[in-house]
């Protein structure tokens, strides 16, 4: 058999290595001068030799680099390190001028003294790399610029399986919505997944990798926590952009919907107070019809025995406790049927021209006994009284109720006061009394139906409709009833109501 061919022997000055690298490589000496160029690094400096290149090189410092001082800069990393790798650096090819950017691995070789003899390295072309990263730069700069107008986060995603995602560019209105800096979030992909509330974190994090595995859209509404405690409704959504053995790249924007949470919540809210008052006004509605029958019977009968001839004084007095209860409690039973007819908008009303200083008159007569009777008089009424357009019987019902209330709560020898001014389309009517007046906290219970603010202890007759049920005529009248009271001083009753058209 013939002997097997041995491999041939590897050139000692590993010459073929050399000449064959497909990226430059040379050996310079520290003063710029050229002392070999590998064939590509001749084509990279766009010469067809090696020896017309070296001809040609005299101080790459100087003929080479486009920044001044980087030649300085790559010895000294040289000198301190004794290598370098990676070293960027904008360059001109040496023979067009054409300029390109490389990058660098070098390292020096010392003499048999410790001295440096020369440099050896290699040059890699990397024009089309950094263009595509200055391409990616600008993007993201006008992507910046474009996502400032946004009112939310707008941000470019790596995901892998398993892996916090890498963001390639987050817009500044993660500063504002989160409270963090977008550099924080380039370095640290988990950030925002930390901030979730605790209660969102599993459902929004299962949905991601649904999304991610299905290659699908994503959006959730969630919960996070800021860094200074708050917590905040989101909006996020994200979209798949591309893929690959590196990872998915995602889109998606993050928007604040707090505002909007909590005014869903608040309407929620009303639609159910909404739904619970018109069962109470039907329910109220129900009841008064049915008491005001027999309650006008009682009323009846009670009339017909007080008027019995041969009646005794004992059995009068008691049908007159009958007559004086029964029309009190069927007030009262008109005042819900008014109050439950006004609240649900079914309160018929016939608007016309109306003559205040007349409505007024006949109002006061109606408590002028109980204010004669306390001790309360009533004040000169101002002339000339504007005219007001309003409906005649809701508009005494409101005066008649606002009088006696200020009658019932002034103090002996008191006085009350009326006042009525013009104001373009409008007219004020305001009823003045010297009474004990009301507190912060009273006035902000005053409208309550039923709610007497503890006078229901002090023997004065009434049922806490009065005032509220007047609010609902004056606002069904096309008006507004507001007041104003300062403690041991008295308050002020004042409505506004469409001025007379005449």
């Amino acid at each position: 058999m013939a002997p097997a061919a041995s491999a041939p022997e590897p050139a000692s000055d590993w010459s073929s290595l050399f000449e064959r690298l497909p990226v430059g490589a040379y050996r310079s000496l520290p003063d710029g001068r050229q002392l070999r160029a590998n064939p590509a690094l001749v084509r990279l400096n766009g010469y067809a030799s090696e020896a017309e290149m070296l001809a040609a090189v005299s101080d790459i410092a100087r003929e080479w680099y486009v920044q001044p001082g980087r030649r300085a800069e790559f010895q000294r990393l040289l000198g301190r390190d004794g290598a370098v790798t990676g070293f960027v650096s904008e360059v001109v090819r040496h023979c067009t001028g054409e300029r390109i950017w490389v990058s660098e691995n070098a390292h020096l070789v010392r003499d048999a003294g410790g001295e440096v003899a020369f440099y050896e390295g290699t040059v890699e072309d990397i024009t089309e790399r950094v263009a595509l990263q200055q391409a990616l730069a600008r993007s993201d700069d006008q992507l910046r610029l474009i996502s400032q107008q946004f009112p939310g986060v707008v941000f470019r995603t790596r995901v892998r399986a398993g892996q916090p995602p890498q963001f390639e560019f987050v817009s500044d209105g993660v500063r504002e919505l989160y409270g963090v800096e977008p550099q924080e979030l380039m370095r640290d992909g988990g950030l925002l997944q930390r901030m979730r509330h605790p209660d969102d974190h599993e459902a929004v994090d299962q949905g991601l990798n649904d999304a991610r595995l299905r290659a699908a859209h994503y959006t959730a509404q969630f919960r996070i926590v800021r860094r200074d405690g708050r917590l905040r409704w989101v909006l996020g959504t994200t979209n798949l952009v591309s893929q690959g053995a590196d990872g998915d790249v995602r889109t998606g924007v993050i928007l604040d919907i707090t505002a909007e949470r909590e005014a869903a919540g608040l309407r929620a809210e009303r639609d159910r107070a909404e739904a619970g008052r018109r069962v109470t006004t039907a329910l109220l509605s129900r009841i008064s019809h049915e008491l005001r029958t027999p309650l006008n019977a009682v009323l009846g009968f009670a009339q017909l025995l007080e008027a019995e001839p041969g009646l005794d004084a004992r059995a009068r007095q008691w049908s007159g406790h009958i007559l004086s209860s029964g029309r009190h409690l069927l007030a009262l039973v008109e005042d819900v049927l008014d109050l439950s007819s006004a609240d649900s908008g079914e309160l018929r009303l016939a608007p016309q021209d109306v003559d205040l200083a007349a409505a007024l008159v006949a109002s006061w007569t109606l408590v002028a006994r109980q204010a004669e009777a306390a001790g309360v008089a009533l004040q000169p009424l101002p002339a000339p009284l504007p005219g007001l357009r309003a409906d005649p019987v809701r508009l005494r019902q409101v005066l008649v109720n606002l009088l006696s209330n200020a009658v019932k709560y002034n103090r002996p020898g008191g006085q009350v006061r009326v006042e009525a001014q013009r104001a373009g389309a409008e007219v004020t009517v305001a009823v003045v009394d010297s009474g004990a007046g009301l507190d912060e906290d009273q006035l902000a219970r005053l409208f309550e139906p039923f709610n007497r603010l503890g006078a229901e202890r002090s023997g004065v007759a009434g049922t806490g409709l009065g005032l509220a049920l007047s609010r609902q005529l004056v606002t069904a009248m096309g008006g507004r009833l507001e007041v104003s009271s300062q403690p041991g001083i008295g308050s002020r009753f004042s409505f506004t109501l469409p001025a007379a058209a005449g």
